[in-house]
């Protein structure tokens, strides 16, 4: 594949976003900002969760770099992935479980804000 052995279209984590989980309402993205991991949900659902005055609900965390390496070992994927793609392997299955619950267990403090609408 000409181009990737030097880079080139190959975007860098600072620039790439992956979807964690889709499903219905609920879409969870992350990217990594100056090697900070951000996790972004948004659930146009919500007003299953808190009353039917909301619309939407909307998360963020951010993981400070120095922990983004305890991160990608609790994923428990295979060498050679980076965190990005290890969350879209096995971050679904901590969507349902909750990320901030799940950070905590592995004794990662993250950076925590919500809104709903």
């Amino acid at each position: 594949m000409e181009g990737v052995e030097d880079g080139e279209g190959v975007e860098p984590d600072d620039e790439r976003e992956v979807t964690v989980l889709s499903d219905g309402a609920l879409t969870v993205k992350a990217y990594l900002d100056d090697g900070d991991l951000v996790i972004l949900g948004e659930d146009l659902g919500a007003s299953e969760l808190f009353g039917e005055d909301v619309s939407e609900y909307a998360y963020g965390l951010t993981v400070a770099a120095p922990d983004v390496p305890k991160v990608l070992e609790a994923l428990d994927v295979a060498a050679g992935l980076d965190v990005l793609d290890a969350l879209v392997l096995r971050g679904a299955d901590l969507v349902r479980i909750g990320e901030a619950g799940w950070l905590e267990s592995i004794g990662v403090s993250a950076e925590f804000w919500s809104r709903i609408s």
